[in-house]
């Protein structure tokens, strides 16, 4: 590819992973212009760019565009939830017209979009989720950070109060609702074991894995579909099955720490070798280049 630019649409704040892959982008030296409120492609030299790619930002108003139908290079869509935004996720797509969806879960929904559906998941962000520390020396034994929004997270929320009941006088518990970035690295990377417990009826391949896997922590996750795709269990992450076999293994795990430890390490070093957002912006870049052949 002779040109080296994207066009990103999305509502950038400093934890979205459209931030993320922003960085990944520049990092491979790709040129990256942002629009956060709208875009006139009327008033965008579109030509010059390798392609568009709009991204969802729940947390922030849609970028509005004007003259969509002008333009002729690639248009990707990269929609990052699953059932609760896929009204919101339908009608932007039929704003924006993208030549592909790029999704990073819930690939049961692409048969409610109308163009070609891409696995395109969450990753490493290096530069923030990034500690090979040694579990022994973590000080906190077990932590969880997450809502814990009754609407969601019933089976989260039973899943901390029994290890609390269980662990409160053996085991050192961090329970967090709401820290980001720095906070949240430091917070696992200060943990030798985190929980990943997603929500009762939407099954995503969320942040929290790159994020706890990254910090070099052992990650106990709940199964979600694709995740054999991006990770090994026993190898990268550990599965519980339900709630006594979490406290088995948490407690397991806890007192094998050489176990926990080359899991953990196996799982770090995977996601830094094989799934950081520089990986991802290469991928990008390869989507683009078919989907131009196919234009």
């Amino acid at each position: 590819m002779e040109k080296r630019k994207i066009l990103m649409c999305y509502g950038k704040t400093n934890f979205t992973p459209g931030r993320y892959l922003e960085e990944g982008l520049r990092a491979i030296g790709i040129h990256v212009d942002v629009f956060q409120d709208s875009i006139d492609f009327n008033q965008v030299d579109w030509r010059q760019y390798l392609a568009v790619l709009f991204v969802e930002s729940p947390s922030k108003p849609p970028v509005r565009v004007k003259h969509i139908n002008q333009v002729t290079i690639p248009k990707l869509f990269w929609v990052h939830h699953g059932e609760n935004r896929l009204v919101t996720n339908r009608q932007l797509a039929a704003q924006y017209k993208p030549d592909l969806i790029l999704m990073a879960h819930s690939l049961h929904l692409a048969k409610h979009f109308v163009v070609p559906v891409h696995f395109f998941p969450f990753a490493m962000a290096k530069d923030v989720f990034n500690n090979s520390k040694t579990l022994m020396d973590r000080p906190t034994d077990i932590s969880s950070v997450g809502t814990l929004d009754p609407v969601y997270y019933q089976r989260r929320k039973r899943a901390i109060a029994r290890l609390k009941e269980q662990f409160q006088s053996t085991y050192q518990m961090s329970f967090h609702k709401r820290v980001f970035l720095d906070e949240l690295a430091a917070t696992y990377r200060d943990s030798k074991l985190v929980v990943n417990h997603t929500a009762d009826h939407i099954k995503s391949l969320n942040m929290r894995l790159f994020e706890g896997v990254g910090c070099g922590a052992l990650v106990l996750s709940d199964y979600v579909p694709k995740m054999e795709e991006i990770f090994t269990p026993d190898k990268h992450l550990v599965l519980f099955d339900n709630h006594n076999d979490l406290l088995e293994k948490a407690d397991y795990y806890l007192n094998h720490l050489d176990e926990a430890q080359t899991i953990a390490s196996s799982g770090y070093r995977h996601l830094l070798t094989k799934h950081t957002y520089e990986h991802r912006a290469q991928e990008l870049l390869d989507k683009i280049e078919e989907v131009k052949e196919k234009q």
